[in-house]
This record gives structure tokens, sequence and C-alpha cells, in this order.
């Protein structure tokens, strides 16, 4: 009575698998990246409003930060100019959000970036934007 697999039950496994995983990853893949773009439409809309109704109340922005938080590990604010602040995919900015000085809000895509997220927003159809403050 056999005890054990052979060598070729096992490498017939490991194909069986290889195969599989082939087809399982780029599909987890592309779905995370999909789910990120989605999570990084509804910030886009959630800053544009929180920042309108910020600005009609208080007729000021000195800083995004006053006007709304948003995920840290997703949006970084610029250092230099608090009214700015990106979304980096691929270590490259995807997106950004910018008040401007003649009372907009700026949102610009950038089409340099070809990150799987980034690739993902442009699929949504989403554009640049000039909002309006007021």
């Amino acid at each position: 009575m056999k005890k054990g697999f052979s060598l070729l039950e096992l490498i017939f496994a490991i194909v069986v698998i290889g195969i599989i995983s082939s087809f399982a990853i780029p599909k987890y893949m592309d779905t995370r990246d999909s789910a990120q773009a989605s999570t990084i439409q509804r910030d886009i809309v959630t800053a544009s409003t929180s920042i309108q109704s910020y600005y009609l109340v208080n007729r000021e922005i000195s800083s995004i930060s006053d006007a709304l938080t948003l995920n840290a590990n997703n949006w970084t604010i610029d250092s230099a100019n608090a009214k700015k602040m990106t979304f980096e995919d691929a270590d490259t900015a995807c997106v950004t959000l910018e008040i401007t000085n003649d009372n907009k809000i700026s949102i610009v895509i950038s089409d340099d970036n070809k990150g799987g997220v980034c690739t993902a927003l442009k699929a949504l159809e989403i554009t640049n934007q000039n909002i309006d403050l007021i």
C-alpha cells in the first residue's frame, strides 16, 4: 500500500496551482486598483463639497486641512502650499486638488502616471475640472 504522493503527482499539483494563480493574481490586482480608484473618486467629490461648504461659512480658506480631513494614506497635503493636496500612485502624482487664488478648486488628473490606480481613474472618465467655491 502506498503511503505518500509520487513526484509526478506533486509536480502536477504545483502546475495546476500555478495556472490558477496566473489568472487569480492579476484579477485581484485589477480589483484592488479599481476599488482604490473608486475611493479616490469619492474623496474628490467629498473634498469639493466640504471645501465649498467651509468657504461659504468662513469666506476664506487658509489650508485644505481646515475644511476637511482625508485619509493620510491616500492624500498628502503639500508642505509648501497648504491649499494643495495630492494622491500619488507608483511614486508620482496622479491627482492634484488645489484651491487657487481666483477662488476655484482645481482638480488635475495626471496623464504621465502609468500606475494601476491612475489608469483605473481614467477608465472611470474622471477629467480635469475647475469648480467655483461660490
